[in-house]
């Protein structure tokens, strides 16, 4: 076999498992599973994110956790206004200061919880390929990246209160 065929068939492989990822949604037991931490960064990994990608476009979200594709492993991405983030191993450094916003959840569809979360957040991890990264920010982006955060140790807006009334919600509440 050369190392070509040998190239492609691999990459059908990598397809073909990628493929089989779908949208998990509340009760999946996956869903309430602590992740392990990535500690292979290869072209896997980034054909996994982009894939994760599409998930998250084609269920108009804006954030996606690896146990929202059934898997246990520590990375999550993001896209808000066209600018799009994947976060491996993340790092959460968190604000005194709080603020209460109403989110929803791809994993838990037509449910939607005031949670309260640190207003600004510092975070490190690494991008999809392992270099190092590291920032702070706030608004939209510390909710969605504490929101993702949340599912790779296992917790769901539900533990953070009740269900709020269907039309107190905000379309980008969509995580």
């Amino acid at each position: 076999m050369t190392t070509e065929v040998k190239n492609q068939t691999e990459a059908e492989a990598r397809r073909q498992v990628l493929r089989r990822f779908s949208l998990r949604l509340h009760p999946d037991t996956v869903l309430r599973q602590p992740c392990a931490p990535v500690e292979k960064f290869d072209s896997t990994l980034r054909d996994l994110v982009d894939e994760m990608r599409t998930l998250l476009r084609v269920n108009r979200g804006i954030g996606l956790a690896g146990p929202q594709v059934g898997l246990s492993q520590q990375l999550f991405i993001g896209e808000i206004e066209g600018r799009c983030l994947a976060v491996i191993n993340p790092a959460l450094r968190p604000s005194a200061e709080t603020e209460a916003m109403i989110e929803g959840c791809l994993s838990l569809p037509g449910i939607r919880v005031n949670v309260p979360r640190p207003a600004r957040v510092a975070v490190t991890g690494f991008d999809p390929r392992g270099k190092r990264i590291a920032w702070e920010t706030d608004g939209l982006w510390a909710r969605v990246i504490q929101h993702e955060t949340d599912h790779l140790r296992g917790v769901l807006i539900l533990d953070y209160g009740p269900p709020v009334r269907e039309e107190a919600t905000d379309e980008r509440s969509r995580y």
